[in-house]
């Protein structure tokens, strides 16, 4: 068993390792995808002790950057001091494109409008996602998901340890050649990451197939559906829309010690507002997975979502993208499952040399013996 396993390890080591590499270190830069691109972009850094802008004028603002026939859905909302809130406009750039206007949250005017996937941080999440080849990549992604989760356990397997020999296991030995040094540094690796790297294949599946997941997941404990609350729409004169700052008031009243993450606008005359918030005791702190809809023209709360206190089925899936972005592990997780992301190219790097240099062996060897066959007629 452990023979077969360690062929399909190799090989399919040496046909994946490549692809599995590059998104394993793109995944390794999103980690800190915010962070990096305000230092590629020094303008959407604003001062982070200024006053903050309305909700109303950050949007109105962003409207006016867009293009005049653009509809807004959402505003992310600043990550931390100083950072831009994030207005998102769907096929607004045509072919599907989506547009995004940065605005300064103290001033309110727009410092930046750019094509979603078009700018480094954002190819490096489509690269990530689906290779930048749509759906077609998207599979390709997940199947390369399947692969890393099968490499990770069968690596545990195969470098499991007789008794008496843990130690030798772990160690890696830098002066009996680069053999030797490559071997104990792909066990290494490869054994200390392979815990993280089998949570990121997990993840990265559920979310890539993540109606099948669900569906799974819901067989075993069931997973409810979040609401949908429409807004009451009366009659012309009577029905006049609440603004954003309204809205945001009334739903903060649902989860008060919870920080703002995004803001779902109307996109119809039905539609309701829907708030995001992010409680102290949640994994997706980023983007928040506490919920309040709002009826856009009476300001009422419609209903709400407390993932805190949600069926363990919808907990298990609300749990797989932080654990994916390292959102859900702190700042030291954080720096970890960037080190991880690095470990697929190191392991495909010492194993492809470990390869090509037990292969060129082989050869010589037949070489040798070839030319001591033919000494010998």
């Amino acid at each position: 068993m452990r023979r077969v396993l360690l062929k399909l390890h190799k090989y399919a080591g040496l046909i994946f390792g490549l692809l599995l590499s590059l998104i394993g270190i793109s995944g390794s830069l999103l980690v800190f995808d915010h962070a990096i691109d305000e230092t590629l972009t020094p303008a959407l850094r604003s001062d982070p002790n200024a006053k903050l802008a309305s909700f109303d004028a950050v949007i109105a603002a962003a409207k006016a950057a867009a293009p005049s026939d653009a509809t807004l859905n959402r505003l992310y909302i600043s990550r931390a001091p100083g950072s831009p809130h994030t207005a998102r406009f769907p096929n607004a750039a045509g072919d599907g494109k989506t547009v995004e206007v940065s605005i300064s949250p103290d001033t309110a005017e727009a410092v930046t409008v750019r094509v979603w996937g078009e700018y480094p941080m954002t190819w490096l999440y489509s690269f990530h996602h689906d290779l930048t080849a749509g759906q077609t990549g998207k599979y390709i992604v997940g199947a390369m998901g399947v692969a890393l989760l099968f490499f990770s356990l069968s690596g545990i397997v195969i470098w499991w340890p007789r008794r008496g020999q843990w130690r030798n296991a772990l160690r890696v030995n830098r002066h009996q050649g680069s053999i030797r040094l490559n071997y104990d540094l792909h066990k290494f690796v490869g054994i200390v990451f392979s815990i993280l790297l089998g949570v990121s294949a997990f993840t990265g599946i559920s979310l890539i197939f993540h109606g099948p997941m669900k569906a799974a997941v819901n067989f075993i404990s069931p997973v409810i559906e979040l609401p949908s609350p429409e807004s009451t729409l009366k009659n012309t004169a009577e029905s006049l829309a609440i603004g954003a700052d309204t809205a945001v008031k009334n739903a903060k009243s649902v989860f008060p010690d919870a920080v703002l993450k995004r803001i779902y606008l109307p996109t119809s005359a039905t539609a309701s507002y829907q708030l995001l918030f992010a409680q102290a005791d949640e994994a997706w702190t980023n983007y928040g997975a506490s919920k309040v809809w709002v009826d856009q023209y009476s300001g009422e709360i419609l209903a709400s979502w407390n993932p805190l206190t949600a069926p363990s089925g919808n907990s298990f899936l609300i749990w797989q993208f932080p654990l994916h972005s390292g959102d859900a592990l702190g700042l030291g997780g954080r720096w970890l499952l960037v080190f991880s992301g690095l470990s697929p190219a190191i392991l495909f790097g010492s194993g492809s040399y470990l390869w090509w240099k037990k292969r060129q062996r082989r050869i010589n060897n037949q070489r040798r013996n070839a030319e001591k066959n033919l000494g010998s007629v």
